[in-house]
This record gives C-alpha cells, structure tokens and sequence, in this order.
C-alpha cells in the first residue's frame, strides 16, 4: 500500500451536506408513512419506541462512515474484504431488499394523482402507477446528465428539507392544543403507555417492524451513508474520483487504497474528521427524529380521534389532512405534492446509492476487471427498469413494508462486520488512533442487541 496524509478537514458546517441528504431520503419511509399510519392507528401505544429507534442509528452511521474516513472506499470494499462466504449471501440479501424500492415512487404517483385527478375515470391504482411512470422517467434524467450526481441529490433534499419542517412545524402550531399536546408528550416518554389497547389478535408485526426501523433509514440503507460521505471528500475520500452521471464521461482513474502514518498532523487531522462525522450524523438524525415528531403530532391531533388511518394505495392521502387542516384546500395541495417530491427524492437517492453500493461490490468481487463507473451505470439502469417493473405487482404499503422486514435483519449480519473492520482489522492496517473508544464500540454492541432482539421477536410471532 502506498503511504499518504490525511487531508485537513474544512470546517464542519460547510461539510453538513450528507445529513441533509440522510433525512431527507429517511423522511420519504418512517416520517410520511409509518409513523403517522401507527399513531393515527394506535395513539400512544407505541409512541415511546419513537425516539429511542432514531438516535440509535447515529453509532451505526458514524461507524458507517469511519471506514470511508480511514480508508478513503465505500463500506462494501470493507465486507469484500472479509471474504466471499460472508459478503454473496449479504449481497443477495441486499439484492432483494432493493427490487421493492419502487414502492417509494409509487406512494408519490397517489399523492400526484390525488391532486390531479387525472386521468380521469380510472382507479386510484391506475392513477397512482399513471404518475409513478412519469415521475420515474423524469427524476431519472438526474441520473443520466448530472455532472455530480451527488451534488444534485444534495440540492434537491436540502431544499425539500427546509419546505416541509417549516410547513410541519406551523401545522402543529396551527392545530395544537394544551390537552393534545401534552397528552402526546405522555406517550413519548411515558414507558407505562407502551402497547395499551393494542389488540394483538390479527396484529401486522411487520408495520411496527417498518416503523422501527425507518425511525431512521433502516438496515440496508444506513450503508448509502458511506458513499455519501465519500462524495463529500471526507478524511482519505477527499483523493478519491466522484460520481458522474451516466452519459458524463469518466475523468481520472481509480486509486488503490492508501494508508497513513502516526504522527501529529494525522492524529489531528483524523480527530477533526470524526469530530465532523459525530456532528452530520447527529444533525441527520435529529432533524429526521424532529420530523417524525412532528408528522407523529399532527396525526394524534387530526387522525388519531377519527381512526383515519393510510391503507393501501392512498398511503399518503391521509396525512394531506395535516395541512388541509391549517391552509384549507390549497394546504393538502401542497402537502400532496411535497409529500410526492419526497417520497421520488428518495426513489431517486436510493437507486444512486444502492447503485454504488451493488457497483462497490461488484467492482471489488471481480477485481476491478470493469471500472466502477461501467457496474454504477449498469446497476443504476437494472434499479430504473426494476422499479418499473415490480411498481404494478403490490400497493406501495406492501412494498415498503417488505423493505421494513428486511431491513431488520440487514442490521443483524452487517453491525458484527462494522465492529470487526473498525475494531480489529484497520487498527492492525492504519495507526492504533483510528480504533474509537470503549463507550462508541459498546453503543455499536448495543445497537446490534437492540436489531437481533426486534428481529428474533418478529420471527417468535409470525410462527
């Protein structure tokens, strides 16, 4: 291996911009849909789970996006590293979990078409897969001439961001009342509240599960953080190439990776790095948590008292009554239309990033015979014609559900091989200051207790 620095770190907020990208592509699952579904379902009965479920994904992204600080790669060159046993049947799982992305499109096509009306005289399905086709066709083109693909997902999520916390946050304002307020505040940290008047007869476990997971981005998509991160040029990634749309043409060529020497300036250098990743995977993870807050709020107020709950192909519709509710008519207009450009952002955020993740496998599993933008590209058209594809087999709710399921156990096999590379095998590489302390390697324990522990309760009551 080549001997190199680590490369001075900017100032960290002007390197903020993957934490946008995380929440805003963690706002189109957990916050638009799950969360509201069960609160405006079940009240307070699984309110307390809330909080708990986002912040915990905080240490698995910072471990995340360490190995892409020390070593410059995205996180599948890592899990190749340990072997083909264990890194093809983490693939195929992988595999599967992503054929359902189209899900997310298809919940914003029923927002679009719940506005438009059109076509007219169809069903709210042929309505909803209508403008889920076109919305595909049209974000897709992102992928094909941006010259940063990264840069123009960060734009478009930092954006979507500020538009819809603002409008939530005077939405609550708008329909709070002391009683609600504080009624919904009981359920959040009241742990005496957890599953009150649930009736477990008939109960769809895989929804909580979704819930859970998508408190943040959930099992296999916590792993996009990582080539986020690397685009962003943080620690080694800075001499690495970026990502280019699919008919830019490629500059550069790959790197090998690099390791760096124990002295003074590396020492500092790296701890200012994880400085910054502590700060962008908190401000992720709480702007993500305040957002489910909030869609949680508005859904105990408005939904709850009516059981108006999201079901099959109108997954969105319901929560319009958040900002009809505040604004009138043209309120649930632009909810429904932000709610369909968050719900496509994050179609389109995770056909890049689950790309780069299939292309980093597939580029290190075949040794680099392909560069990696030739397996990017191709990966990125399978995820479009598969999205197509699979968008009229389900309702969107069953989609993102299956994703939900998967995700859970995504976390079960990948946590222990986060834990062996960034506690065993890169301090044995790189200087011994790249191993964190006690405290972050026990909260990873934790959170790996914490996902086998879900997963082995959804498995005890679906047989």
């Amino acid at each position: 291996m080549k001997i190199n620095k680590i490369p001075k770190s900017s100032a960290w907020w002007l390197l903020l911009g993957p934490a946008f990208v995380w929440a805003a592509t963690a706002q189109g699952s957990g916050e638009l849909i799950w969360w509201p579904y069960l609160v405006a379902r079940y009240g307070k009965a699984f309110l307390f789970l809330l909080i708990p479920a986002a912040f915990i994904q905080i240490f698995v992204n910072k471990e995340i996006s360490k190995y892409t600080v020390i070593t410059g790669k995205g996180i599948w060159t890592g899990f190749v590293s340990l072997g083909k046993w264990y890194v093809i049947p983490l693939f195929f799982l992988c595999l599967i979990n992503f054929l359902w992305l189209g899900g997310y499109a298809s919940a914003g096509g029923s927002s679009i078409y719940e506005v438009t009306r059109f076509p007219n005289g169809v069903s709210q399905q042929i309505g909803s897969l209508f403008w889920s086709y076109i919305l595909i066709g049209l974000f897709s083109l992102g992928l094909l001439f941006s010259k940063s693909i990264y840069n123009f997902i960060e734009v478009i999520m930092k954006t979507v961001t500020v538009i819809t916390v603002s409008g939530l946050v005077v939405s609550a304002i708008i329909v709070s009342t002391g009683t609600s307020f504080w009624e919904f505040i009981d359920g959040l940290f009241n742990p005496r509240n957890l599953a009150i008047g649930v009736n477990w007869e008939g109960f769809d476990y895989a929804q909580l599960i979704s819930g859970v997971v998508f408190a943040g981005m959930g099992g296999f998509l916590n792993l996009m953080y990582s080539y986020w991160m690397k685009d962003k040029g943080v620690g080694m990634a800075k001499y690495e190439n970026k990502t280019s749309g699919l008919l830019i043409k490629e500059t550069g060529t790959e790197r090998e990776m690099e390791v760096f020497e124990d002295n003074i300036e590396n020492r500092k250098n790296f701890k200012s790095w994880m400085r910054y990743l502590t700060i962008d995977s908190t401000l992720a993870v709480t702007i993500n948590a305040l957002t489910i807050v909030l869609t949680s709020y508005l859904a105990f107020v408005l939904l709850w008292p009516e059981r108006n709950y999201p079901q099959g192909w109108s997954i969105t519709v319901s929560q319009a009554s958040f900002f009809e509710s505040s604004f009138g008519a043209i309120g649930r207009i632009v909810f429904l239309l932000v709610a369909a450009a968050f719900l496509v952002d994050t179609w389109i955020s995770v056909v890049d990033g689950v790309a780069r993740q299939f292309a980093d496998f597939s580029n290190n599993i075949t040794k680099k015979v392909k560069s990696f933008k030739f397996w990017y590209s191709g990966w990125v058209i399978f995820l479009i014609v598969i999205s197509l594809a699979t968008l009229p087999l389900a309702t969107p709710e069953f989609l993102l559900k299956t994703t939900g399921v998967i995700s859970v156990f995504a976390f079960v096999f990948y946590i222990p091989a986060l834990w062996y590379l960034n506690y065993i095998k890169l301090p044995n590489i790189y200087p011994k200051f790249v191993k964190s302390g006690k405290i972050s390697e026990g909260m990873l324990v934790v959170s790996w207790i914490v996902y086998t522990s879900l997963a082995v309760w959804y498995l005890a009551n679906i047989f």
